[in-house]
């Protein structure tokens, strides 16, 4: 075979290859073009590789043909991760309008990404529409808006539990008027849950999810207090009915306990959880505050009958003991407690003062007894006041005693300052 029919077989099989290359190229972007894909890139090369082939350039016109094969396909792999990120974008947006959040800058986003697919940018010898930095672009603001669905998704949830919560506070089981118990334990709450509500129209889902648990919180909590107290009411009643079957008068407790449980019907749980527990408190120690004020109030009255007969009388004294005995006969037993501290105090005052009258007296004897045959003025007057104080000492005349101990001091004092005076 001659080189020159050599030369011209070789150029049919460049020239075959070269058609297919352009035939299988053209083919990929017509199926291609029945996505959204932009493929203009594409089209551009495979006129070059057409216009190569028609010049006879059939290794160029290959090469073109390919180019433009894989930028097809690379420009259909970028447009389909650009549409799902559009896509996911898109489907958040939804969501964000569907919970009453604004989604205008998502929207906007959407906007920004398809002008940064519009503008091109050149890539290896072409302008190719920007799918990578939209598809950065919708990604990175679908992350953010999943996030604050997210946030919002936990805000409505905890907005439902709470509103579960005070569901259970105002329909818990007990109240002889549900409805009045009802709007009294709900006074705050039902505000709180509006304002949870509003934060998540205002789009400050973590300030409506604070709300939101704090309201579950304190209805939870006031649930349970309000069960607890109506325990301890009832465990209170109990025993001053055990009290009761001991002599003890508990009518001031039981009317405290009739306005505990009043309270509570009304709702008003803090009120009635610290009168419960007041209560409890006070049934607990009016058995012991009982025998304390009884064994206290017969061990005063002994005394002070023995103090009687050794010549002692205070008024004081028994004015606290006849209003601690009437304070045990009306069950203000820790009232009658405290006069009976008041008759002690009197009873050591003029113990204490019947001691020291005592020892003044013994002073005054010692005195009078050196001071005798020494001469002094009115030293028989001295020593007849003196007798007169030990007897009205011994008789339990402490005023008389006192008195007479005074002027006989008065009268030795003078003496002693003018030994030598005339009577």
């Amino acid at each position: 075979m001659s080189s020159e029919k050599t030369n011209g077989f070789l150029r049919g099989v460049k020239a075959r290859h070269a058609e297919e290359a352009i035939g299988h190229s053209e083919g990929l972007v017509t199926v291609l073009r029945l996505t959204s894909v932009d493929l203009e890139p594409a089209e551009d090369a495979i006129r070059i590789a057409k216009d190569l082939f028609a010049a006879e350039h059939y290794t160029k016109a290959v090469a073109a043909a390919r180019q433009a094969e894989a930028l097809a396909i690379t420009l259909d792999e970028r447009n389909s991760g650009y549409q799902k990120a559009r896509a996911g974008l898109e489907a958040v947006a939804a969501g964000l309008q569907r919970i009453g959040l604004p989604s205008e800058s998502f929207e906007a986003t959407l906007g920004r990404a398809e002008e940064k697919v519009a503008a091109r940018t050149w890539e290896n010898g072409s302008f190719v529409p920007n799918y990578l930095e939209a598809r950065v672009l919708l990604e990175s603001a679908e992350l953010e808006g999943r996030a604050l669905l997210e946030k919002a998704a936990s805000a409505s949830n905890a907005i439902f539990l709470a509103e579960l919560s005070l569901e259970a506070l105002v329909d818990v089981q007990g109240p002889v008027d549900p409805k009045t118990f009802g709007e009294g334990a709900a006074v705050g709450l039902d505000q709180a849950l509006e304002e949870a509500t509003r934060q998540v129209a205002l789009g400050d889902l973590d300030a409506a999810i604070r709300v939101a648990q704090d309201l579950e919180d304190r209805a939870r909590r006031l649930r349970s207090d309000y069960i607890e107290a109506s325990r301890v009411l009832t465990a209170a009643e109990v025993q001053l009915g055990d009290l009761r079957g001991e002599g003890i008068a508990t009518e001031r407790i039981e009317s405290q306990v009739e306005l505990a449980r009043d309270v509570l019907a009304r709702g008003m749980i803090d009120s009635g959880m610290t009168l419960a527990r007041q209560i409890a408190m006070q049934a607990s120690s009016l058995g012991e505050t009982y025998r304390k004020a009884t064994t206290g109030l017969q061990d005063a009255e002994i005394l002070y009958a023995q103090l009687n007969r050794e010549g002692f009388h205070s008024y004081e004294a028994e004015r606290a003991l006849r209003d601690a005995r009437k304070s045990v006969r009306e069950g203000a037993y820790a009232r009658s407690l405290e006069l009976l501290q008041r008759a002690h105090e009197a009873f050591l005052r003029r113990q204490n003062a019947r001691e020291a009258l005592g020892r003044a007296i013994k002073e005054t004897g010692a005195r009078v007894k050196m001071l005798q045959g020494s001469g002094i003025a009115f030293m028989d007057d001295v020593q007849e006041l003196l007798g007169r104080a030990e007897r009205e000492f011994r008789d339990g005349n402490y005023s008389g005693s006192s008195e007479d101990l005074r002027i006989a001091t008065l009268l030795l004092g003078s003496a002693e300052k003018h030994p030598a005076g005339a009577r």
